[in-house]
Parts: C-alpha cells; sequence; structure tokens
C-alpha cells in the first residue's frame, strides 16, 4: 500500500527551509553581534536612504497618547494588549484594523511556535494552511527606522515579493509574534563593545528581542501588556520541528480594536524595567 503524504502546512510550504536554517538560535547568536555593526552601515530606511543610528527614536518605549490606537488579543491562553503604529506603518495598520473589525481574527490560530524566537498566528486553519476564508492581501513592507523587533513586537509576514535581485517579504494577514532570544554574559559582553546606538543596544538588553529581524519586516505594533498569556504561547511544546506546530490548540478567541486610554500600562514603557525575567535575559555560558 503507497504510504499517504502528509498535507504540507503553509509555514512549510512558504517558509520551512529559511526558517530552519537561518533562524536557528545557533545562527541567531552568531548573526546577533553582526547586526549591531551593521548599524553603522548603510540599512534599507523608510525612504530607501541610509541609516543613521544617531537618528533612531525608541518610539516602542514613549509613553502613548490616551487616543493611540491599540489592538486586543483575547487567546485560549489569557489576554494581551498591543499599541499600533498607524504613523510609522499607515497602509497596513489601516489594512489591520479593517480585518479586527471585520472580526477577521476571530477564531483563527496559532500555527507555529518557534522557541525563542516567535510564535505565528492569524491562521484560519490550525496547521498555517490557506482556506476559502483566508485573506491573500499581500502589501508592500513599511520598513521604518524608528521600530525594531524588541520582544513583543507584532510584525506582519506575508510571502516573498520583488525582484530576483531585490527580495522582500510583503505584508499579509499573517501576524508573527516576536519573542527573545537569551542574552547570555557573552552576548551583552559583545554587545557591549560593537558600537552603534547606545540607547537601540540598551533596549535591546533590557526588553529582549530578535535584533537580526532588524530592517526586514513591517513592524506595526507593541505589546505592552498581558505577557504573563504572550509567555505561555511563546513557551508550547510543538509536534515537531519540522511543522514547529504547537501540540495544544491554540486559538485568537477574540481580537478587538480600542484605545490606550481604555487599556493603560504605563510603566512598560519605563525604558529601565526588564520585560524580560532575570532568568531569560541572563544564563551561564555553559548553557
Amino acid at each position: 500500500m503507497e504510504k499517504k503524504t502528509e498535507k504540507k502546512n503553509y509555514y512549510q510550504v512558504k517558509h520551512s527551509e529559511r526558517f530552519k536554517t537561518y533562524f536557528r538560535f545557533s545562527l541567531i547568536a552568531m548573526c546577533f553581534v553582526l547586526v549591531f555593526t551593521l548599524f553603522q552601515a548603510c540599512q534599507r530606511a523608510k525612504d530607501g536612504g541610509g541609516l543613521d543610528p544617531d537618528d533612531v527614536e525608541l518610539i516602542q518605549y514613549q509613553l502613548p497618547k490616551d487616543d493611540a490606537p491599540v489592538v486586543v488579543f483575547e487567546t485560549s491562553e489569557g489576554s494581551f494588549t498591543a499599541v499600533l503604529y498607524p504613523d510609522e506603518a499607515p497602509e497596513f495598520c489601516k489594512y489591520f484594523e479593517g480585518l479586527v473589525n471585520d472580526g477577521y481574527y476571530d477564531g483563527t490560530y496559532v500555527f507555529a511556535v518557534q522557541d525563542g524566537v516567535y510564535f505565528m498566528g492569524g491562521s484560519k486553519a490550525s496547521d498555517g494552511t490557506d482556506t476559502d476564508s483566508t485573506d491573500k492581501k499581500q502589501l508592500e513592507p513599511e520598513i521604518h527606522k524608528n521600530l525594531w523587533p524588541f520582544k513583543g513586537t507584532l510584525i506582519s509576514y506575508g510571502d516573498k515579493g520583488g525582484s530576483i535581485f531585490d527580495r522582500k517579504i510583503m505584508s499579509g494577514s499573517r501576524i508573527l509574534f516576536v519573542d527573545s532570544v537569551e542574552f547570555t554574559e557573552d552576548f551583552i559582553k559583545e554587545l557591549d563593545s560593537a558600537g552603534g546606538n547606545n540607547d537601540l543596544v540598551e533596549a535591546f538588553k533590557k526588553k529582549g528581542g530578535i535584533p537580526n529581524f532588524s530592517q526586514q519586516y513591517t513592524i506595526f505594533g507593541q505589546v505592552y501588556d498581558g505577557f504573563e498569556a504572550y509567555d505561555a504561547i511563546c513557551g508550547k511544546e510543538v509536534t515537531d520541528s519540522e511543522s514547529m506546530r504547537p501540540k495544544q490548540t491554540i486559538t485568537i478567541e477574540r481580537a478587538y480594536m480600542s484605545t490606550y486610554g481604555e487599556h493603560k500600562n504605563d510603566s512598560f514603557f519605563d525604558i529601565s524595567t526588564d520585560t524580560l525575567s532575570s532568568a531569560d535575559r541572563t544564563v551561564t555560558d555553559g548553557e
């Protein structure tokens, strides 16, 4: 009898090769300092020009105005809330808010978890495959010099676009929720000696994140409240390293728009406050 071939999910078909190699922790570790040494080189910025490391404004840790738009995710693991950045990612935020207001994300799934890197959600199917209800719109990436992949960052994740000489990740309805690499003592020492924007370096050290996602994707939001639920999803076991599909079904039960004035958590925006626990942020060199 011919063995039945398991249907590959969206993650495997579109991005498996790239994520199984480039985004493994060991390679993240090797690339970590490299990212910061590139801060002083010509990188891709919103206007297509060079990125001046001294001209970076850490808006993710500025206290939002009361009327700033936020999205609340009510999940099977609890709720978390993120502030949005319509000034920096106007086209995507308009598209995303429309999906939220239409109830698109209600009942969608978290379909992939990569320990210490991210989880991916917003799929109509538990394995990440497209369905008849999947919104397949692809938008040009909106990369902004003031938005960085700290822990809790919301990234719009679509398919690869552009030409063979200028590949880029388009924006789509699926969401990549950024977790954080572990900050070992050696990591921190190398980071301190790498140069670049000191405030940006300190923010990564204090708040965590994935520095080598920098200036590659459309960042459109920052989680600032509900990290207990957020971390619970980040830490879920997966069925296997190929699919990275959570063993336990995780759903976004409801997503809705509100304002910061209705969902305040001013303490998060204090840059001296660590998002990560000390156990997560610093480990011994032997681990």
